[in-house]
């Protein structure tokens, strides 16, 4: 009759293992239209994961190899990694028999005296047990496989993780490394333009001497002199600050080690073609990763799923006994059994989980839409950004030379006596703005154009 029942239950799981397993849930459509293209169109040329190679810099392309080496957050992601791998190893270990084994003796001893005689006698003995066990559950709706699946996508979103932290790392470094170009430029301005502040002011101590200069002329060169020194403060403070983000990105806690010794701009990366908003669903690491959390969390609810059925397992038990070490496999008892198990009642615990799981699910999907969307803005933001810098900085030049045209009528006008040393100052004050103004902008045409390519993914557009 036992005999029997094994057969039953092993032909049941037999019949059950051919049934076909839990399929994922269809999602919610992606809440988000893609639009067919971008509002602005920019170069042709593809976009490459090594575009900081453009500049022509062993400078930056030494900083950016020292960062990607030393830099934290990389090395926390690739730990990451590691740990999603082991996770998808754990799972794989599912789907094999678990084997164990136990060896463990013991002596017991007894002690008998006699009432009559006074005498005693002890009688003792050693006993050995060992077992053998084994047990195997079938994946019959696939919740094993579900689980595996789900690790796997969990460990390729973790590998895109790492690369948009790489991606994000160059951009970084490569930004910084043309904010200390620009300011060290502005400062170089700057120093000469202190310079010839201070010359003028002596010239004019030495008209108002002369009376060809009244004390007011004084006066206000000496302000000029004054308002254009108080602004070398301020760029030591962000130079200083620039390089310390730069230590820290490069995984240092000072900045000696940092070396930037360009003094002059780099020409602007090449404009690359845009291609569709759709490109960036491939493209963008940050959206893959996203796609693959999604494809996990889907996983999870098919795990949920086949946790509300039956399962079925094999046990499988060899047990050893003997007063004697060298006889202990001699005296064995051997067992083989088969189970089915399934919830009756537990208090809506595993219902509770399948709605946990799918509101995941749902929110992953809603995480992957953010992310295309803001993908979609980015690159939207940089085209404008790039489009109206270029138009801004064109502006500025002409301001600049009219600017300079001004001074040169004002400087006549004052030496002739014709207008008032103020007009002249304004002029002149009025051209040292907008030459430090004009580095800056042109510094950030260039990171508009390293964001481009950072928004489009790095990524050849076909």
């Amino acid at each position: 009759m036992k005999s029997s029942i094994f057969w039953v239950m092993l032909a049941v799981m037999v019949l059950f293992s051919g049934c076909k397993t839990l399929e994922p849930e269809s999602v919610t459509p992606l809440p988000l239209i893609i639009p067919e293209s971008f509002s602005i169109d920019a170069g042709s040329s593809g976009t490459i994961e090594d575009w900081w190679l453009f500049f022509g810099s062993d400078e930056l392309d030494g900083l950016i190899k020292d960062a990607l080496d030393r830099n934290f957050d990389l090395k926390i992601l690739n730990n990451r990694i590691v740990q999603s791998k082991a996770k998808v190893e754990k799972e794989e270990a599912s789907f094999f028999p678990d084997f164990g084994f136990s060896l463990g003796g013991q002596k017991k001893g007894v002690q008998i005296k006699e009432i009559h005689s006074g005498s005693s006698t002890y009688d003792g003995s050693h006993s050995w047990d060992g077992s053998l066990t084994g047990s195997y559950t079938a994946d019959i709706w696939g919740e094993a496989a579900a689980g595996k699946q789900a690790r796997e996508l969990s460990l390729k979103a973790a590998e895109q993780d790492l690369r948009v932290s790489t991606l994000e790392l160059t951009a970084n470094i490569s930004e910084i490394w043309i904010d200390i170009i620009a300011v060290r430029k502005k400062k170089s301005i700057l120093d000469n333009q202190i310079k010839i502040n201070k010359i003028l002011l002596e010239l004019q101590k030495l008209r108002f001497a002369n009376g060809k200069a009244n004390a007011l002329d004084v006066s206000q060169q000496r302000e000029a002199l004054a308002e254009a020194s108080s602004q070398v403060p301020l760029l030591e403070k962000q130079e200083r600050l620039l390089l310390n983000a730069l230590a820290f990105l490069s995984g240092r806690t000072v900045m000696d080690a940092i070396g930037v010794k360009t003094k002059l701009l780099p020409e602007p990366v090449p404009l690359p073609g845009v291609g569709i908003p759709s490109d960036l669903l491939e493209n963008r690491p940050d959206i893959q990763a996203a796609r693959m959390r999604l494809f996990s969390s889907q996983r999870e609810v098919t795990a949920a799923r086949a946790d509300l059925l039956p399962s079925f397992k094999l046990t499988t038990q060899a047990l050893f006994s003997s007063g004697k070490l060298d006889l202990l496999f001699h005296n064995w008892i051997a067992t083989l059994a088969a189970s089915i198990a399934g919830p009756i009642f537990d208090g809506g615990l595993r219902k509770a989980e399948v709605k946990r799981a799918r509101a995941v699910a749902q929110e992953q999907l809603n995480l992957y839409a953010r992310t295309v969307a803001k993908a979609i803005h980015e690159v939207e933001d940089r085209l404008v950004g790039i489009q109206k810098q270029d138009a801004y900085i064109q502006l500025l030049e002409q301001e600049l030379n009219a600017v300079r045209l001004t001074l040169k009528d004002a400087r006549l006008q004052y030496q002739n006596g014709q207008s008032s040393y103020l007009s002249y100052l304004i002029a002149w004050t009025k051209i040292e703005r907008l030459e430090r103004q004009l580095v800056g902008e042109r510094a950030s045409i260039i990171k508009e154009r390293i964001g481009l390519h950072r928004a489009l993914g790095w990524k050849s557009v076909k």
